[in-house]
């Protein structure tokens, strides 16, 4: 086995040009096949003979705030756990040997941190220094491997979510401020789940606080941030810069006067010469698009061989971020839908 980068050294080899982001630096690893820990300013990945072993970051919970949240251990229990287990990595094995956690709930709970810390630690653009610590072990042990292309194919498939739903990172790490409720849109209230986001929101917490504060995976908050926003229900963080030189397709839309944004059917070379008519706009036919709830199952989506044509959507390189992915409470893929009610029954009660 090719020897490892040190810990002194950035990782890369001499006269190569070093990795420039930290899924650059996990794949040269995995070539060699190391074992160890690589740190960056977003946390941490372990590595075990080139594969994922555990994920830590400080913008996600970790299992020991999932076991100590919902009531499985008390803090004390799992310090005291950490201090005699945690240096032998141990932690798993003593974990389901006192039946604190089956095998099965062990495995699910530590493949959910790992892929929710890795979103965080892997989607860092913003550089920096990433050390390697070769044979380190996680405190945890072996519990689960990742391989390292299927965790980038992941992280990056979040990361278009997210997008999808309101393309405003800024959300992901400014505190989460809840709008006035002078300033709230006319529709309905959102769900259980969005609606303990709000009441917990307090102007200071950020959604990896409330991911912690409430048992939550760090990537489903965010995502329920981002939901709440697109909903006109947040106060949307600004950019640093000034608000004429922030791209048109970057301004949240509830955030803008009306005046300003498009419709969608409107010719290219149509331009707002006018302020807008004070009269009241004519009703919509269309129903409007609940807000919480899980996915709905579509009645017949198992006999479908092929997917219904959709309507091709707008190219305007101006268009402003919409709600229409916001909700997507109607899901074709039956699996999908699912793996989607599992997941949110386990963090209701994990």
């Amino acid at each position: 086995m090719t020897a490892a980068p040190s810990l002194t050294e950035p990782v890369g080899q001499a006269g190569a040009v070093p990795p420039r982001t930290p899924g650059e630096a996990v794949s040269l690893l995995a070539s060699r096949r190391a074992t160890g820990a690589l740190c960056g300013p977003l946390g941490s990945l372990h590595l075990v003979d080139g594969q994922v072993a555990a994920a830590e970051s400080p913008r996600a919970p970790g299992l020991a705030d999932l076991l100590t949240g919902c009531g499985r251990i008390t803090r004390a229990g799992w310090a005291e756990l950490l201090h005699d287990h945690g240096p032998r990595g141990r932690v798993g094995e003593v974990l389901v040997e006192r039946q604190l956690l089956s095998r099965g709930e062990l495995e699910l709970g530590h493949l959910g941190t790992l892929f929710d810390a890795a979103y965080f630690v892997l989607a860092d653009r913003a550089g920096g220094t990433w050390r390697f610590e070769p044979e380190a072990r996680h405190w945890l042990g072996t519990v689960a491997l990742v391989d390292p292309v299927r965790l980038g194919r992941e992280v990056e498939r979040r990361h278009q979510l997210l997008d999808r739903i309101w393309p405003w990172p800024q959300l992901d790490t400014a505190p989460v401020r809840p709008v006035e409720r002078s300033r709230c849109p006319a529709h309905r209230p959102p769900g259980r789940r969005r609606r303990e986001l709000l009441d917990h929101a307090d102007g200071r917490r950020t959604p990896a606080d409330l991911a912690r504060l409430l048992g939550r995976s760090g990537f489903g908050v965010t995502a329920d941030v981002r939901r709440l926003a697109a909903a006109g229900l947040l106060d949307a963080p600004r950019h640093d810069v000034p608000r004429h030189e922030v791209p048109r397709h970057e301004v949240p839309r509830h955030d803008a006067p009306r005046h300003e944004v498009p419709r969608y059917d409107a010719p290219r070379h149509a331009a707002p010469t006018a302020p807008v008519p004070t009269a009241a706009p004519p009703p919509t036919t269309a129903p409007p698009r609940p807000v919480g709830g899980l996915h709905r199952r579509i009645p017949g989506a198992t006999l479908r061989t092929t997917p219904p044509p959709s309507p091709a959507a707008p190219t305007r390189p101006d268009r402003p971020p919409t709600t229409a992915a916001a909700h997507p409470l109607a899901v074709p893929d039956p699996d999908i839908a699912l793996l989607t009610r599992v997941r949110d029954l386990l963090e209701a009660r994990l």
